[in-house]
C-alpha cells in the first residue's frame, strides 16, 4: 500500500486524460480508450475527476447525467493505492458537484467484483437488477445498482 501526503483531486482535463486512460488499462480488461475520454471532455453531460499523487493519476471517476439521473461509468484506483479512501473521495467530488442537479445514480458492476460491490454498498447503493452475460473478457453478469442522492 502506497500513501503520499500530496494526493489531490481535480476535474478531468486535457492534461490528465492520458494518465486516466493509462490507469484504466491497468484496472479493466476492456478499458475505454484515450480518445473516448477526450471526447467526453467535450460532452456537457459528462463529469469526471482524477486523483493524483504528484503528477501521476492514481484514481478516477467518470459519470454522465441526463435530467436528474447520474450514471457512474468508471471508478478505479491504482492497486498500490487501494483501501485508502480514494474512491470515496472521488465519489464525494462528483456528488458535491451534482448536488441539486441529480436525484439518483445508476451503475453496473461485474457480478464477481466483490471489492467494488462492497464499496458501492458502503456508499449506499442497492441492487436493482441483474443482466446475464453483460460483460465479456471474461463473460460475466452485471449487477445493476442505484442510489438515491
Amino acid at each position: 500500500m502506497t500513501q503520499r501526503a500530496e494526493l489531490t483531486v481535480e476535474m478531468f482535463s486535457a492534461e490528465n486524460i492520458h494518465g486516466a486512460a493509462e490507469l484504466a488499462k491497468r484496472c479493466f480488461t476492456t478499458p475505454w480508450s484515450e480518445s473516448i475520454y477526450r471526447r467526453e471532455l467535450e460532452n456537457p453531460q459528462s463529469i469526471g475527476f482524477v486523483c493524483k499523487d504528484g503528477t501521476a493519476v492514481i484514481g478516477m471517476i467518470h459519470c454522465n447525467f441526463v435530467l436528474d439521473e447520474l450514471t457512474l461509468n468508471t471508478l478505479c484506483v491504482d492497486a498500490a493505492y487501494r483501501r485508502q479512501g480514494i474512491a470515496r473521495r472521488l465519489w464525494n467530488a462528483v456528488t458535491e458537484m451534482m448536488q441539486g442537479v441529480c436525484t439518483v445514480c445508476y451503475l453496473e458492476v461485474r457480478e464477481h467484483n466483490d471489492a467494488a460491490r462492497t464499496l458501492y454498498e458502503s456508499l449506499g447503493f442497492v441492487q436493482n437488477g441483474y443482466r446475464p452475460r453483460y460483460y465479456s473478457e471474461p463473460e460475466e453478469a452485471a449487477v445493476l445498482m442505484e442510489k438515491q442522492l
